[in-house]
C-alpha cells in the first residue's frame, strides 16, 4: 500500500496547493483537511515497520472523504450568503455571570474529583484514576460541572477575542482550563482550549500564523523523531515508551481502522446518528443507543479510537464516508463563510469546531459531538443577548 498511500499525499498536496493559490484561506475546512491528512500519511510511512499494514478500504475512503469535505466546503462558502449586519457585541453581565459560576463550582468539583481519586488508588495511579472516574458514569465526581469544559472554553475564546485583552480575566480562565484538564486528564479538552485559543488569536490577528503551524507540526513530527532517537539500542527504555505514546495518539487509529466491518450496525446509522438515537431513547424509544467507549484493538499497539471515517464506514460502508463528508462540508463551509463576513458568533463557533478538524485522524467528533457544538453556540449566543423581563402592565 505504499505506492497508493504516496499517491494519495501528492494528491493532498495538490489540493493544498490549488485552495492556496485560489482563496488564500489557510485556516478554511479545504485546507486544514487535506494539510493535517498530508502530515499524518508521511508521518506513518517513517513507522509502518512499527505498525500493521492499513486497509485499501482506509486509502479509498480517506481520499473520498478528504475530496468531499474540501470540495463541497469550498463550494458551500462560494454559494453561502454574506452576513451584512453588524457585529454582535457581547453582554458583560451575562459573561461575569458565567466567570462567577466557574469560580465557585470547578475548583470545589475538582478538589472533589482529585480527593476520590486519591482515596481510589495509589499515588502512581492517579492520573489513570482521574480519567477512569471522569468517563464512568457510576465513578465521576463533577456532576453537571462536567458541563462546564464548554462554558470554560467560551470564556477563553471571549478574553482572548477582545481588542484589549484583560490579563488577569485570562489569567483566571486558564487556571480553570488547567484545572478541568486535571480533573478530566483528557487530551480531547486541552487540545480543544490549546486550539479554539490559537484559532482565535490568528483570526483576531494577534498572531501569526506560525504558532499554531508549529504546535501542530511538533504533536505529529515527534513521531519519527522519536523513532529515530530510539534506534535498536534496547536501554532507550524512555525513548520508547514516549514513542509508544506518540504513536498510540497519533497514528494507530489509521491502522485500527482495519478492524471495521462495512455496514455492520445493527440498526440504521447507529454509531453516526448516535446524539439522535440517545434523545429518542431518553424519550422512552425502543432504541438501541451503542457505547461511546470503543473496544480495543491491537496494532499492534493497543488502542481504541479509528479514525473519523469509522461510524460512517460502520454504518453505511464507503458510500457512507463520501455522502457525510459533502454534509458536513457544506455546514462546515457555511459556518466558515459566516464568521468570515462579519459575524462574530461564528467566529467562536468555527473556532471549536477548527478543533474537530485538526483532531479528525483522532476520531470523529462532528456529528458525534452534535451536542457540545449546540451547547458551545448557545453559550456564545447568552454571552452576546441582553435578556430582559418585562412585566405586563395593569
Amino acid at each position: 500500500m505504499v505506492t497508493e498511500i504516496i499517491v494519495l499525499i501528492v494528491l493532498f498536496i495538490i489540493m493544498i496547493t490549488f485552495f492556496a493559490l485560489k482563496t488564500k484561506e489557510v485556516m478554511a475546512p479545504w485546507s486544514v483537511t487535506p494539510g493535517i491528512w498530508t502530515i499524518i500519511m508521511v508521518s506513518y510511512l517513517f513507522v509502518r515497520k512499527e505498525l500493521y499494514a492499513i486497509s485499501p478500504d482506509f486509502v479509498y475512503g480517506l481520499a473520498l472523504w478528504v475530496i468531499g469535505l474540501s470540495v463541497s466546503s469550498y463550494f458551500s462558502f462560494c454559494f453561502f450568503p454574506s452576513y451584512k449586519k453588524t457585529s454582535w457585541l457581547p453582554y458583560e453581565k451575562h459573561i461575569d455571570i458565567l466567570t462567577l459560576l466557574t469560580l465557585v463550582l470547578v475548583p470545589f468539583a475538582v478538589l472533589k474529583a482529585v480527593q476520590h481519586a486519591m482515596v481510589m488508588s495509589s499515588p502512581d495511579q492517579l492520573m489513570l484514576t482521574l480519567r477512569e472516574q471522569a468517563i464512568s458514569p457510576e465513578e465521576n465526581q463533577l456532576g453537571v460541572v462536567k458541563y462546564f469544559v464548554y462554558v470554560i472554553n467560551v470564556l477563553l475564546m471571549l478574553e482572548l477575542g477582545r481588542k484589549k485583552i484583560r490579563k488577569f480575566r485570562l489569567s483566571l480562565v486558564i487556571v480553570f482550563c488547567f484545572l478541568f484538564f486535571i480533573a478530566t486528564m483528557s487530551k480531547t479538552t486541552l487540545l480543544t482550549y490549546i486550539f479554539s485559543g490559537l484559532y482565535i488569536l490568528y483570526a483576531n490577528k494577534k498572531i501569526s500564523l506560525k504558532p499554531i503551524l508549529f504546535f501542530g507540526l511538533f504533536l505529529v513530527a515527534m513521531v519519527p523523531i522519536m523513532y529515530i532517537m530510539r534506534g535498536t539500542d534496547d536501554t532507550n527504555t524512555d525513548s520508547e515508551t514516549l514513542g509508544n505514546i506518540l504513536v498510540i495518539y497519533i497514528l494507530s487509529s489509521v491502522v485500527a481502522f482495519s478492524y471495521l466491518t462495512p455496514c455492520s450496525s445493527s440498526q440504521w446509522g447507529e454509531i453516526t446518528l448516535r446524539p439522535f438515537y440517545n434523545i429518542l431513547h431518553g424519550l422512552g424509544f425502543n432504541v438501541n443507543v451503542v457505547d461511546t467507549i470503543q473496544s480495543f484493538v491491537l496494532v499492534p499497539l493497543p488502542t481504541n479510537v479509528y479514525t473519523c471515517l469509522a461510524p460512517f464506514y460502520q454504518d453505511f460502508g464507503i458510500t457512507g464516508i463520501f455522502s457525510f463528508s459533502i454534509i458536513e462540508g457544506l455546514i462546515v463551509g457555511a459556518i466558515y463563510k459566516l464568521s468570515k463576513t462579519g459575524l462574530n458568533l461564528m467566529i467562536y463557533l468555527y473556532a471549536f469546531i477548527f478543533t474537530l478538524l485538526m483532531t479528525q485522524f483522532f476520531d470523529e467528533a462532528f456529528f458525534q459531538a452534535i451536542s457540545a457544538i449546540l451547547q458551545t453556540f448557545i453559550l456564545v449566543y447568552f454571552c452576546h443577548v441582553k435578556i430582559i423581563f418585562k412585566r405586563k402592565e395593569k
